[in-house]
């Protein structure tokens, strides 16, 4: 799948790039992701727990879970946008409320509000008006919170910041110190969209304050997480870099671990490492984060790794690390590249060839490079400038100096043209190339005129750095102050506790003497308690095992004796092709699969009162008329049996038409005579044995697949009650011939 469009505005080459590299990264930072080390299996059990959900609500959740997961793990924002909708067409036919306005949510949570920002405003609305007539609060608030994000998408302060009060608000009513704190998370970053640094921060650092005040672990996250970007927008890069260690500690402590997002913070901390440019990047750390992007199949983990390492071998000249990092670790990537950021392809290979010293080649590739970028209407005006300086400073090396002016005068002028062009040193670097060439051929001029203008460009990035000098001052008087005033609470908390600690320990004296007194008699009432919950937990275990008779027999006299049953009906079932079915599936996969199949057997047997006795490899054996003696028992077990093959055909369309792969399943019958009981001392198991059992598993491998295959001895029994097809006398191993039927249907 093609990387997103909006990646190709970024330059991943140059220094000057990082800012606006991260500003992307946390556009796409996984703030929601959930300790989902297997993507595949998830989804894969998703879609299971999905086509078997029989409730609406369950049918919702199951839909918004895998809308995220393709919106943030698999990048596929088309699906997840059908897959939301889907789930807001459940709650809507279901008519039912609340439903509505979580599908609505779980929509704006599950999906990219920058591209579906119309959709979002649109849902968040919807559930607003169902909220005010149903005044639920707790909902009202979580609307107001995601509009606010919608809003924030798109930059659009006055909006966010009105929908973010609107959460504070609810939040507030509801005495929810959660809600709240994460309020003031949304309210930051209202007032940072214009640049109320000052405001924007005082409201991260309360949120952070109470988080930890509450001990609301995912909470903190999200505060470490925002605290992250704004330090690092503000080049305060030690405080980034401890936001993101302490994030990452929080993350260890919940069990268990999210492997995702610990390694989301990894990157980050690299991040910042190259942002400072004083300490190398690790080769080996960075092949762990894209070793296990790419065996989980997370796409956009992948992607910013190897952005972030090869901008780092870039700006430090290691073109041969990277063309050995590239051609022999991950030849696949590079290739991929061709058809994901071609325009990025054609520049490394330029590098490549020039490293060669293949001029020609590298010029070969830099012009392809170029017209890919110059047929972009949408490309980002930062990434085009450095381009071509990039390309001018190429065209210097090898003497080619009258193209490199052409090359650095695009540059130029494309920073100059845009009044919100904000990389100077893009420019700058633009016009101090072009004042040196314009020298060496002597026109002076133009000299000058760059000379002047690169004097001016200076003058302005010394006075923006001044600003945010004198800007970061007051961020950190600010989290001084803030740190004070919490350092105060807190003293005042722990006087309060020694206080209430003394007048505690006075009044406890007293009640110590009276508990002494009670404590025996409340220590045995607890452990006759506890031996009660107990027994009840075994005999719950004994029954789950055993039948009800047999069990009470093993509690009353420690043993249980066989029984001789004249007349039972044993079933055995088999998947067809099992073996060669199961070696297209993971151990995990096929679990699951199977537990899907023998889950619901259980469910008919229970239905049909038919005991079951095991389960052998991929071999389902029950029987009926057992241990408690009926007449019914050969009807019960073929009506199970025609129901089990019902299910297993019903499975079989709803695979296919998923593309997946299926079972069939072949089931023998037969009535006759069985002992039955437990045997040995330890791991009890309820069994039986006979002849009947045997040609029971005959029956079962002279079947066929979707059909029920019952001797002569059950057709005799069931005659009456359902349709049945001779098959002859068919040969059986061991039994010689016998008479075989296929069940039809059940007489009406």
């Amino acid at each position: 799948m093609q990387e997103r469009p909006k990646f190709r505005g970024q330059d991943p080459y140059t220094a000057h790039f990082i800012i606006a590299l991260f500003l992307l990264i946390a556009l796409l930072m996984p703030g929601q992701l959930a300790a989902q080390d297997a993507l595949p299996d998830t989804i894969a059990s998703l879609w299971i727990k999905y086509n078997h959900s029989h409730d609406d609500s369950s049918r919702v959740v199951y839909l918004s879970r895998l809308a995220f997961f393709y919106n943030d793990y698999l990048e596929d924002y088309d699906k997840a946008d059908s897959l939301a909708e889907a789930a807001i067409r459940v709650a809507e036919k279901a008519n039912r409320p609340v439903l509505q306005i979580i599908a609505y949510n779980n929509y704006l949570e599950s999906t990219d509000n920058a591209i579906y920002y119309t959709k979002c405003i649109e849902y968040a609305g919807k559930a607003l008006l169902i909220c005010r007539k149903s005044n639920i609060l707790d909902l009202r608030w979580r609307t107001y919170r995601n509009l606010a994000g919608a809003y924030l998408s798109r930059n659009n302060y006055t909006m966010a910041m009105s929908s973010s009060k609107s959460a504070q608000g609810m939040a507030k009513i509801l005495k929810n110190d959660t809600m709240i704190a994460e309020s003031y998370l949304y309210i930051g970053e209202s007032h940072e969209v214009i640049k109320r640094k000052i405001e924007a921060y005082t409201y991260y650092l309360r949120a952070r304050e109470m988080a930890e005040m509450i001990e609301a672990p995912a909470l903190l996250i999200k505060c470490y997480s925002r605290l992250f970007k704004f330090y690092d927008e503000n080049k305060l890069f030690n405080d980034a870099i401890e936001s993101k260690q302490k994030e990452c500690e929080i993350i260890e402590t919940i069990k268990p671990v999210d492997s995702v997002a610990l390694l989301w913070t990894h990157l980050y901390v690299q991040y910042i490492k190259v942002r400072q440019k004083t300490i190398e990047l690790d080769e080996n750390s960075v092949k762990n984060i894209i070793d296990f992007s790419i065996r989980k199949r997370i796409k956009r983990l992948k992607f910013w790794e190897f952005s972030l390492y090869r901008l780092y071998l870039l700006e430090t000249d290691q073109l041969k690390t990277l063309c050995k990092f590239y051609k022999q670790s991950y030849p696949d990537e590079f290739e991929r590249l061709k058809v994901t950021n071609p325009d990025i392809y054609f520049r490394i290979m330029a590098y490549f060839k020039e490293l060669e010293k293949l001029p020609d080649s590298a010029d070969y590739y830099f012009n392809k490079a170029q017209q890919i970028l110059s047929r972009d209407p949408g490309i980002v005006k930062i990434y085009l400038s450095n381009f071509y300086n990039r390309y001018g400073q190429f065209l210097m090396r090898h003497g080619r100096n009258k193209e490199a002016i052409e090359k650095f005068s695009r540059s130029y002028n494309i920073g100059t043209a845009d009044v919100l062009f904000e990389r100077f040193e893009y420019i700058l670097t633009a016009a101090t190339h072009l004042e040196k060439l314009y020298q060496e051929v002597g026109d002076y001029k133009n000299a000058w005129y760059y000379a002047v203008a690169s004097i001016r460009i200076n003058d302005s990035i010394n006075l923006n750095s001044k600003k945010d000098q004198l800007m970061n001052e007051s961020l950190k008087r600010e989290r001084v102050q803030k740190e004070n005033a919490a350092e105060q609470d807190r003293q005042k908390i722990r006087q309060g506790k020694n206080q209430r600690n003394i007048m505690t320990g006075i009044v406890g004296f007293f009640i110590i003497v009276s508990l002494l007194v009670y404590r025996n008699y409340r220590n045995q009432k607890r452990s006759n308690k506890l031996l009660d919950a107990a027994k009840k937990q075994s005999d719950h275990l004994l029954l789950n095992i055993l039948p009800h008779e047999t069990a009470e027999e093993l509690k009353l006299t420690g043993k249980a004796k066989a029984k001789r049953f004249d007349e039972v009906t044993v079933m055995f079932t088999d998947f067809k092709d099992f073996t060669q079915a199961s070696e297209l599936m993971s151990a995990e996969e096929l679990v699951d699969e199977i537990n899907v199949y023998f889950s619901e057997f259980d469910h008919i047997i229970s239905r049909h009162n038919i005991e079951k006795i095991k389960i052998i490899g991929d071999s389902y054996m029950c029987a009926g008329g057992l241990p408690v003696v009926n007449k019914t028992h050969a009807y019960d077990v073929v009506a199970a049996a025609l129901e089990f093959q019902k299910f297993m055909i019903a499975m079989k369309v709803e695979r296919q038409g998923l593309g997946k792969s299926f079972f069939e399943l072949r089931i023998g019958i037969h009535t006759g005579p069985v002992v039955a009981g437990i045997v040995g001392l330890k791991k009890f198991a309820y069994d039986i044995w006979g002849d009947t059992v045997n040609t029971a598993s005959r029956m079962e491998n002279a079947g066929a697949p979707n059909k029920v295959n019952i001797s002569g001895a059950t057709f005799e029994k069931v005659k009456d009650r359902f349709s049945c097809t001779y098959r002859g006398k068919v040969p059986a191993k061991h039994k010689g011939e016998v008479d075989m039927y296929f069940v039809g249907t059940e007489n009406v």
